[in-house]
């Protein structure tokens, strides 16, 4: 992929591998924030655009389902 990514697929007989690597330069956001190393923007809720201090909820899990 151009941006640095790649997915890697490995088919068996009786199932499938994936590796996915994601490049430094993706910007991201999800469940486990911004991969970017920095635990305070971990746990993004979707629903309500924040992140969860401290423990995780099941609002913020189900927001990404």
């Amino acid at each position: 992929m151009a941006s640095g990514n790649k997915i890697i697929g490995h088919i068996f007989h009786t199932h499938m591998d994936l590796e996915i690597y994601i490049s430094s330069k993706t910007v991201t956001q999800g469940l486990c924030g911004s991969y970017d190393n920095n635990r305070n923007n971990d746990l993004f809720n979707r629903f309500t655009n924040k992140t969860v201090n401290g423990s995780i909820d099941v609002n913020t899990v189900i927001s990404w389902r």
